[in-house]
């Protein structure tokens, strides 16, 4: 038995750019989320100890 290839639409393909603008939305988040963070730590307090790592 032999299988038939269906076409898929063009709108329906994956889109390199497509691909390459999600990356980079979700890395632009994640660096959004990870200087929350690191402002929430140094204005709470626990950025005293951030800051002697960093600064030593």
């Amino acid at each position: 038995m032999q299988h038939e290839q269906m076409d898929v639409p063009p709108e329906l393909e994956g889109d390199d750019d497509m691909e390459q603008s999600r990356l980079v939305r979700r890395n632009r988040r994640i660096r959004g989320v990870a200087w929350t963070v690191i402002v929430a730590l140094i204005l709470t307090g626990g950025g005293s100890t951030v800051l002697l790592t960093l600064f030593g």
